[in-house]
Formats: C-alpha cells, sequence, structure tokens
C-alpha cells in the first residue's frame, strides 16, 4: 500500500463527524448501514453456540493475522516458530476457548487483541512442541505474505509499535475489500477495476480521457466517478475504525491513534 497518500486519508478522516448509528451503542459506517457485528460482538459470542459464530471469528483471522504475527515475530521468534504461534493462536480463537474473559470496557479491541497474544506467548503451554501446534488444518492466509514483509517483521523495532502499524494496514485492507465487493454486488466491477488504482495514485496526463472511453461515460464524469469512490473508502475505513471501539466518542481518538501508527 502506498502509506504516505493513506496517511493523508487518515488524516482527513480524523477531523470528520462521528458515523451515523441506529442502536446508539455500535458504530455504523458513513452510508448509514451498519456492520452485522463489530468486532467486540464477535468475540463474546466467541463462547457461544452461535451459528455466526465460526464465520464471524474467521473474518477476524482474516483480518488482523498479519498484525499478530508481525507482534509475534518482533517478540523474538524466528519465522518458522512465528508461523507455529500464529496458527495456534487463532486455532485458539476459533475454537472458542481463549476469550472466556473477553470484557469490552477493558479498553480498545486493538489493544485487547495484543494483550491477549502477550497472554498467549507466556503460557507455558505454548512453549512445547512446534508440531503439535495448530492442529493441523491452516486458518492463515500465508500466501499474502510477500518476503518484504518478512524481513520488515525480523527487525528490531518495538512489537508493540509494529503491531500498531501493522493494525492500520489491516483496516485499511479490510476496507478496500469491503469496497471492491460493494461494487461488484453493484455490478460495477469494470468502473471499479479501472478507477481504484486512483485511490493511491494521481492520474497522468491522458488516464482519465482512456477511461472515459473504455467505461462509454463523458471525461468529465470521470474525475466525479474518482471522487465517490474516495468518498466510499473513507467511510468504509471508518466503520472499520468504528467496529474496534465500543462507543462513538472513540472513533476519532482510535483513528489519530491509527493515523499515527502509519507515520511511524
Amino acid at each position: 500500500m502506498t502509506v504516505r497518500f493513506h496517511v493523508l486519508k487518515w488524516a482527513h478522516l480524523s477531523g470528520a463527524p462521528p458515523a451515523s448509528s441506529n442502536s446508539g451503542s455500535r458504530p455504523a459506517d458513513g452510508a448509514g448501514a451498519e456492520f452485522a457485528s463489530t468486532e467486540w460482538s464477535i468475540v463474546l459470542a466467541a463462547g457461544g453456540d452461535t451459528a455466526a459464530r465460526h464465520g464471524a471469528l474467521e473474518r477476524l483471522c482474516r483480518t488482523y493475522w498479519q498484525p499478530i504475527y508481525a507482534f509475534i515475530r518482533r517478540s523474538g521468534h524466528d519465522r518458522e516458530a512465528a508461523r507455529d504461534l500464529t496458527q495456534e493462536f487463532f486455532t485458539r480463537l476459533l475454537r472458542g476457548d481463549f476469550f472466556a474473559q473477553a470484557d469490552p470496557t477493558r479498553g480498545r479491541f486493538r489493544g485487547y487483541l495484543c494483550q491477549t497474544c502477550r497472554l498467549f506467548l507466556g503460557n507455558e503451554w505454548q512453549k512445547g512442541t512446534a508440531a503439535k501446534r495448530g492442529g493441523g488444518a491452516s486458518v492463515v492466509p500465508w500466501e499474502n505474505l510477500t518476503e518484504a514483509d518478512e524481513l520488515h517483521f525480523a527487525g528490531g523495532a518495538d512489537p508493540s509499535t509494529v503491531y500498531d502499524r501493522q493494525w492500520a494496514l489491516a483496516l485499511l485492507r479490510s476496507a478496500l475489500t469491503r469496497l471492491e465487493q460493494e461494487y461488484r454486488q453493484s455490478g460495477d466491477s469494470q468502473a471499479y477495476a479501472r478507477l481504484h488504482g486512483y485511490l493511491t495514485t494521481r492520474p497522468e496526463t491522458g488516464d482519465y480521457d482512456r477511461i472515459a472511453a473504455e467505461l462509454g461515460v463523458a471525461r468529465g464524469t470521470v474525475p466525479v466517478l474518482v471522487h465517490r469512490l474516495g468518498k466510499r473508502y473513507q467511510e468504509l475505513i471508518r466503520a472499520e475504525v468504528a467496529s474496534t471501539v465500543v462507543t462513538q466518542a472513540e472513533i476519532d481518538a482510535e483513528l489519530r491513534h491509527c493515523l499515527a501508527a502509519l507515520g511511524a
């Protein structure tokens, strides 16, 4: 991702008014549609026997495995051990026996998950044979991890600093995935494919003319479409952040924290 661009996005968002909410307790995205579950509600459901539990927890894994992996690597574990431990961490989460004492009043979800990982790493049972960890099937999409990521995670920076930066990037990735899904579901996949690159780069001379011809629209329509795409992306970023806090009042503070983490 182009981090410099996204820092500007966070700076804009952190001064935005709170998103509206239908419930008064759970934030909604900028378009007025609530997430089905906040991250806290997913964790609180982990100990119960609900039909949506497994899918909801898989979403947590897909979104946040990279910050957890980065934290474990920077905590002094080599690549193989860190992968084993990350796999085991989310396997235990998916089994629903690791967040029995989850309490939203104890802080933001970002900090809670990091502290939970610290406790996980400190438990005596996790110091056993690596081959016994993970239960076999992988729940982590390792194919999305690049060699550049591995080299970065192997450095000597403070684990919490790296975790927070990766957390912010994970929120951006999740918002972008939701944005693509929305365009695909509305039948605008071609428009998304041609326009999403301008979320992170400025157009060069002639770009909008070519896109207008490909999409069959007037040239002046293209910057409007790019603006709408960017605005919706900002709304979804804010909604992602909103899903990790408990009250509306916390959203802007968490956005500012993520802005600072991206600039680190």
